[in-house]
């Protein structure tokens, strides 16, 4: 039976213990000879790492932990590489989000302008990255997490063609879990139809396992109650939830995904935002120190026993594609591909999120057909920026990326995009490829 070494990316991430307790409880699907974690920050590796440590060595000391800010020692013989880097930390999240608000704009680590800026520092990294996978495992594959996914996934794909890679996001199996919550069942009781681009998609379509369509059920109980969970524990994913019965109030074709609400509602998320205390704020002030002081304190205590930091879907669904490439299974999973015809009416080049097949030979995507005039629409403008921002950081063009915030659509013009990207520029010195 083979085994598999994997390597994080990112490692000194607060998601890294939920990524090992995943791969640690699914053995039987993804047999572990190696773990290695890496990242540019020894502090942060350590804190995580010295933790995972106690966790391998009491759960699975057959398997080696690696710990090493060296890619070469990181990727030489591996099967797998889990990307989750942020370049900059949330500290520059946190200032992604408030320069924006300077100019009454929502900043937004992902669709608003906090995206632009969080991948221009990511795509130089997550191109030497790629390239360093080419050069020390050509046969492993990276599955990236690593925010803004579709820019990334774009960048790579023009970039570092030959690498093998897939880019995912947790937010739609994540309200999948939550949907088939609401209707009494499991994620896999369903088979779901789905759309868009990433933070941007929609559910069209939900059936059960006699055939019937159930999301239309569905999007009259969201209109009365929003997206229900058995728990929130993050008061904004509660208040995001809730507002799904706004979504479905005005357009019940469809069920969107949360980060919708920065699209359709973007006057209404500016006020709810605090300028002085943003969301990347918050992250770091609760997740982030949460799982800093668990990881320190399991390390001061020598066990991992009693420790409450668990396994997510965050950590699952990443293991689970890695699985279903190692065992040929033909798992279905929403992803982020090249259209190649898969929407018919979306230019043929783009990235878009969808469902597809995962086995042994990477991926092959579900062909969707045409998609409405509304959702096309939409994606078509967010599409458009996302790939002038990717011609932006390749070549360091100032006026591509004036262009790529000017069409962003939470951006009211070009002289507040103008601002906001000057502001942006002098924020990342160290980090921003120079804009000419």
């Amino acid at each position: 039976m083979k085994k598999y070494s994997v390597t994080i990316i990112g490692a000194g991430s607060g998601y890294t213990p939920g990524v090992v307790n995943s791969l640690l409880e699914k053995r039987n699907k993804l047999p572990l000879k190696k773990i290695t974690l890496i990242d540019n920050d020894e502090k942060r590796l350590h804190i995580i790492g010295d933790f995972m440590d106690i966790l391998v060595k009491e759960r699975a000391p057959e398997v080696e932990l690696v710990l090493t800010t060296d890619r070469k020692v990181a990727f030489q013989g591996m099967d797998f590489l889990l990307a989750q880097i942020r370049s900059g930390c949330l500290k520059m999240r946190s200032i992604d989000e408030k320069i924006p608000m300077k100019y009454g704009v929502v900043g937004q680590e992902t669709c608003g302008p906090g995206g632009f800026a969080f991948a221009m520092r990511e795509i130089p990294q997550m191109i030497a990255i790629a390239k360093d996978v080419v050069k020390y495992a050509p046969k492993a594959w990276i599955i990236n997490y690593s925010n803004p996914t579709a820019i990334v996934a774009e960048a790579i794909k023009r970039a570092v063609p030959e690498v093998k890679n897939i880019c995912i996001c947790d937010v739609p199996p994540w309200q999948q879990k939550d949907m088939a919550h609401m209707l009494g069942g499991e994620p896999e009781d369903f088979q779901y139809t789905y759309f868009g681009l990433n933070h941007l998609g929609w559910f069209t379509h939900m059936y059960d396992k006699e055939g019937n369509d159930k999301l239309p059920l569905l999007i009259n109980m969201i209109k009365e109650t929003g997206l229900e969970a058995k728990t929130y524990t993050d008061p904004y994913w509660e208040r995001t939830a809730k507002r799904l019965r706004q979504f479905v109030g005005h357009f019940k074709d469809s069920l969107p995904t949360s980060y919708l609400q920065y699209y359709y509602y973007h006057d209404e998320m500016f006020k709810e935002e605090d300028p002085n205390y943003t969301r990347a704020d918050y992250c770091i002030d609760h997740r982030e120190k949460e799982t800093f002081d668990l990881c320190k304190e399991g390390v001061k205590k020598g066990t991992a026993k009693g420790n409450v930091l668990t396994d997510t879907i965050h950590g699952d669904f990443i293991v689970d594609i890695a699985a279903s490439i190692a065992n040929n299974s033909n798992e279905k999973f929403i992803i982020n591909v090249p259209n190649n015809g898969v929407i018919s009416n979306f230019s043929s080049d783009s990235i878009v999120e969808c469902t597809a097949v995962i086995n042994a030979h990477g991926y092959e995507p579900i062909s969707v057909g045409k998609i409405p005039t509304f959702q096309k629409g939409l994606m078509e403008v967010v599409n458009a920026y996302e790939k002038l921002t990717v011609d932006a950081a390749l070549e360091g063009s100032y006026e591509k990326a004036l262009k790529a915030l000017t069409l962003n659509p939470l951006v009211p013009s070009t002289h507040v995009a103008k601002k906001i990207l000057d502001d942006y520029i002098e924020a990342n010195k160290k980090y921003f490829p120079e804009l000419k």
